[in-house]
């Protein structure tokens, strides 16, 4: 899944797959998977009181 896909990069700090990956979620997502993606981005952040 894509969104698997984005969270490994900004995590491994893969630029070019980072700048690669959201364009091709936005081809083919709704607005529905932004959440779970932000979500997922914020789900190793030290800290993070994101209520999610």
């Amino acid at each position: 899944m894509l969104i698997d896909q984005i969270v490994a990069a900004v995590q491994a700090g893969n630029d070019p797959a980072i700048r690669g990956l959201p364009a091709r979620l936005a081809r083919v997502a709704d607005v529905a998977v932004l959440p779970r993606l932000r979500r997922r981005l914020y789900e190793d952040v030290p800290g993070c009181r994101c209520g999610w």
